[in-house]
């Protein structure tokens, strides 16, 4: 089995193989063992969650919800045509609309006639991605302070630069070399407190750290023979022995769930626990053996967050603590630095989810597609922000040959 490429030129996984959220199809069980999450994930399941909080009937919301595969389809294919001049799509699921940036007449009539809404933009994607990077590299630095976020605002057409009330960032801008002309490209924010706290206990099911209390169970992955649990990496140490939290074991009396194979971090927040005896652990009773909530998540995941969720607006996050929560899909490819100084790029942005510290390695879903593992919360001008660690790392980083897990093969 080898290492990836990628981890062993940044020297960044220790160990054979390499996490994200708990199986975010699997239900909660009362089999002893199971790796559950606190409630069934079904369509109804994020339907009833978003109707209460947009105020529509659920019927209505399940409808609108049903229906934005369409709306990204078509958000995708408009900024697809727009080559370089694209400047950013985005869905309003409740309202059945997309909308999108355009720099010029000519993006303005060509919107108009694929149906989408057009919206003045001065900037492209491209141009605003260049500031960005200028803002990464300053992170890489160790220029940026703790508990900051970046990355491309869509809707806003800017670079969006969340910093402590402390922070200069005017100062810190001309150290990133974003100045002048530039400086239009960024919006600054400012926020008390803490920004962006890495949540760092259970998700689906509990896990029990050494040395750590509890963390959150992810999606089962698979590579070759092996069955992989992935969690969050900054909840564990390479080798850690992984239980449950609550005691409770396998179909067959075992506690021990598996041992920590890889952990990639702080590039990445993933980690993957080898599991030894992963049938044993599978989901049992009747509900395991239909169609319903214990495998509709396996019909994979989101490859690419950046174009195949371009038109999503409503994701799901599943944790122990905070429950099923339906929010807003809102960037993908941000950075941001947590409150230990440690940096996380590629990270996926969720809107109006109120996670709360216990849900860290939470289920992150589209659909029944898997987004990710949830590992970090913000609150931003009082909203709510949670960062995702997107699961296509993963398997860009075993150069595509790791797996989601069907408990029915």
């Amino acid at each position: 089995m080898k290492v990836p490429r990628k981890a062993l030129a940044k020297g960044a996984v220790a160990a054979l193989l390499a996490g994200l959220a708990m199986a975010p199809g699997v239900a909660s069980s009362s089999a002893a063992g199971s790796l559950a999450l606190p409630a069934p994930f079904t369509p109804q399941t994020a339907a009833r969650a978003v109707a209460a909080q947009v105020g529509l009937p659920e019927a209505e919301v399940a409808q609108r919800l049903a229906a934005q595969d369409g709306l990204a389809a078509t958000a995708k294919a408009f900024e697809g045509s727009q080559g370089a001049k694209a400047a950013g799509v985005w869905a309003d699921v409740m309202r059945g609309e997309v909308h999108a940036n355009v720099v010029d007449d000519e993006g303005e009539r060509a919107a108009k006639a694929a149906g989408v809404i057009p919206q003045r933009a001065a900037y492209t994607t491209a141009v605003l991605k260049e500031v960005q990077a200028r803002l990464d590299a300053a992170g890489a630095k160790g220029l940026i302070p703790k508990d900051s976020s970046w990355g491309v605002d869509t809707r806003a057409n800017r670079v969006r630069l969340e910093l402590p009330a402390s922070a200069d960032g005017e100062a810190l801008l001309r150290e990133a070399g974003v100045t002048g002309e530039e400086r239009g490209k960024v919006a600054v924010s400012m926020h008390q407190g803490t920004a962006n706290h890495q949540t760092g206990l259970v998700g689906g099911d509990g896990l029990s750290i050494p040395g750590r209390g509890l963390c959150s169970a992810g999606i089962m992955l698979q590579k070759g023979g092996d069955t992989y649990l992935a969690t969050a990496a900054h909840c564990v140490d390479m080798g850690n022995e992984i239980r449950r939290n609550d005691g409770s074991t396998d179909r067959n009396g075992n506690g021990l769930i598996g041992r920590v194979a890889v952990k990639q971090y702080p590039t990445s927040d993933y980690a993957l626990i080898k599991v030894d005896h992963p049938r044993d652990w599978s989901p049992s009773g009747g509900q395991a053996k239909s169609e319903g909530p214990w495998f509709n998540i396996y019909s994979g995941y989101v490859a690419n967050p950046a174009t195949d969720m371009v038109g999503s607006l409503y994701t799901c996050i599943s944790g122990a603590a905070g429950g099923w929560q339906c929010g807003k899909y809102f960037a993908s490819g941000w950075s941001f630095t947590n409150g230990d100084g440690t940096t996380t790029s590629g990270v996926v942005v969720v809107s109006d989810v109120a996670t709360q510290g216990g849900d860290s390695g939470g289920a992150v879903l589209y659909g029944t597609k898997a987004v990710g593992t949830l590992i970090g919360s913000a609150i931003v001008n009082g909203k709510q922000m949670s960062t995702v660690q997107p699961t296509s790392r993963i398997v860009q980083d075993f150069d595509g040959a790791i797996t989601p897990v069907d408990w029915r093969t």
